[in-house]
């Protein structure tokens, strides 16, 4: 196994270390994978926000709760399918062939829409099954490139790709809208984006430095050798597997929840844009409607990218995966609890804006990282098939249910929005439990699965003197200390042995491990330092030198 220490860093390396622990080398493979990431989500986002065009101005809000589910039941045929690609196929091709069919796609719709085709449903389904699908791929890919401990520092800062991809998606629909390209043109520029995706993903898998790289659990790689578990590809792994089964009954409450406040939403917002052409702010309803998602969308990326490169990584420190896990459910129960109670005192359509706004970012940034991570100590065929299914089937079976829930009490039972704010908070309840099992399922697979050693001293820190008035330049070796956990790494403190701060004129820099300073004139006697390594999980270890303030050598 490879140790890893906090020297040795690149330039890049060090240009990320703000956001998260980095290993040596490490850097370029995240810039890749990150820029991976930011094609894909800006392709999406350019995608997603002319859906909302389409559908709301050839349909309504609720045709789109309809096409949710449509996508739903697609996904059904789709998810074993692709299981049996991924077990024909090797991953580079399976991602290859994937993207190229997606990419074509996308150009019949160009063509379709140039025929004056009505497409917004079908195109509706076809955007939904994108996001879920590519993304999911893309981390099933990441995951199957790290391993545990190097993927939980390394994918809040890939993850802050995808939001600045989210960022750059929305605002660049703006642009493109400001500069007269018309919403089906734009359909050419996200084809072209997500084409040059091909070109990154083996070069950010042989980035990866060999002691990041994957370590596969000892799990079995794929279902039985059944016919039928075969067809089932992915649904088969999270049948025969409570943890997978828990992250997929989350991911249903998720969505669920999530997805009917996008639905009321949708049409407080179909509502405001009619008022504004009646008012004569704009003249199309389809211009009011984009650009209230243009600005929605803008805000919720711009949050999420901040939580994503200032927040994400220091909660994965003090809480870890399950603890941030519970994050998302604890404020859509506040939120939307918070709407319910007070719908007869407040303004609505702004209270939702603003609730939307916080969990939709917490979701890209938090949430999203969180969901992905849950996956690094699972086998490949796990990673691959059963991420897949669950990513894909029970992320949209969860807007199934939203769909058929929203059918079901507007149409039948008369429920009002008021109904379906109290049943958010409810499903936000429940989503909190499981997430509560989920989080402490993951905890016993890191246990179970991934080593966790302390890091060692494995020789002492020499000595050295300092004559009063001198200048102190002294520095302990790489390997002074070792951490043997794949993926891990060191981060390096200092302080006197008594546990006092360092005097003022002594600096120490833990990325060089180097100490420098002036001694005073009035410097005598000697100083015991203590050098404290510390790894990713908290764990450490110490040892200590002597500064001498004299110009003879003097023993311990």
């Amino acid at each position: 196994m490879t140790s890893r220490q906090s020297g040795g860093l690149t330039f890049i390396d060090r240009c990320l270390s703000p956001f998260t622990k980095m290993g040596p080398g490490e850097g370029r493979a995240v810039l890749l994978f990150g820029l991976y990431a930011f094609l894909l989500l800006v392709c999406y986002y350019i995608l997603k926000t002319t859906r909302e065009v389409f559908i709301l101005t050839e349909h309504g809000a609720e045709t789109a709760s309809y096409a949710i589910a449509a996508q739903a039941l697609l996904l059904l045929f789709i998810v074993p399918l692709y299981g049996l690609l991924f077990r024909a196929a090797q991953t580079t091709f399976l991602i290859r062939w994937v993207t190229v069919f997606f990419a074509v796609n996308i150009g019949i719709f160009y063509l379709m829409g140039h025929a004056q085709m009505e497409i917004g449903f079908i195109y509706y389904v076809f955007v939904g099954i994108f996001g879920v699908m590519l993304i999911a791929q893309f981390w099933a890919f990441a995951a199957d490139c790290f391993n545990v401990k190097s993927g939980q520092r390394l994918f809040p800062v890939i993850m802050i790709g995808a939001s600045a991809g989210a960022l750059g998606g929305s605002q660049t629909f703006k642009f493109l809208t400001w500069v007269g390209i018309s919403q089906l043109d734009m359909l050419l520029a996200a084809g072209v984006i997500l084409l040059v995706t091909l070109a990154l993903g083996e070069a950010a898998r042989r980035a990866i430095p060999q002691g990041s790289r994957g370590v596969y659990a000892e799990q079995p790689e794929g279902p039985p050798d059944d016919r039928l578990e075969q067809m089932l590809g992915g649904f088969a792994h999270i049948l025969r597997n409570r943890y997978l089964l828990l992250i997929a009954v989350l991911v249903i409450l998720l969505n669920w929840v999530n997805s009917t406040g996008e639905v009321i939403l949708k049409d407080f917002v179909q509502e405001w844009a009619a008022q504004q052409v009646a008012a004569g702010v704009y003249s199309d309803p389809g211009v009011a409607i984009g650009k209230f998602f243009g600005d929605f969308y803008f805000w919720v990326n711009l949050f999420g990218l901040l939580l994503q490169a200032f927040i994400v990584s220091r909660i994965y420190r003090y809480v870890g995966v399950s603890g941030a896990l519970m994050i998302l459910p604890v404020i859509a129960a506040f939120g939307y609890g918070l709407i319910a109670i007070g719908m007869a005192f407040i303004p609505i359509f702004s209270i939702l804006r603003i609730v939307k706004i916080v969990e939709n970012s917490v979701d890209y940034s938090v949430m999203n990282t969180t969901r992905q991570a849950l996956f690094l100590p699972l086998s490949q065929a796990e990673k691959y098939e059963a991420k897949t299914a669950i990513d894909t089937f029970f992320w949209r079976f969860g807007d199934m249910v939203q769909g058929a829930a929203f059918f079901v009490g507007l149409n039948l039972l008369g429920m009002t929005f008021q109904h379906f704010f109290v049943i958010n908070a409810a499903l936000a309840v429940i989503w909190i439990f499981v997430a509560f099992r989920a989080g402490r399922h993951y905890r016993h697979l890191v246990r179970t699965n991934v080593m966790n050693v302390a890091p060692q001293l494995t020789k002492p820190i020499p000595d050295v003197h300092v004559s009063p008035g001198g200048d102190l330049l002294h520095e302990f070796d790489e390997d002074t200390f070792v951490d043997t956990d794949p993926g891990d790494v060191m981060t390096f403190s200092a302080q006197l042995a008594t546990g006092e701060p360092l005097p003022t004129w002594v600096q120490f820099d833990p990325g060089a491990r180097r100490f420098r300073g002036r001694a005073p004139q009035s410097a005598a006697g000697h100083l015991e330092i203590e050098v404290v390594a510390t790894d990713f999980e908290g764990l450490s270890a110490s040892g200590t030198f002597f500064l001498y303030h004299a110009k003879t050598e003097i023993e311990r």
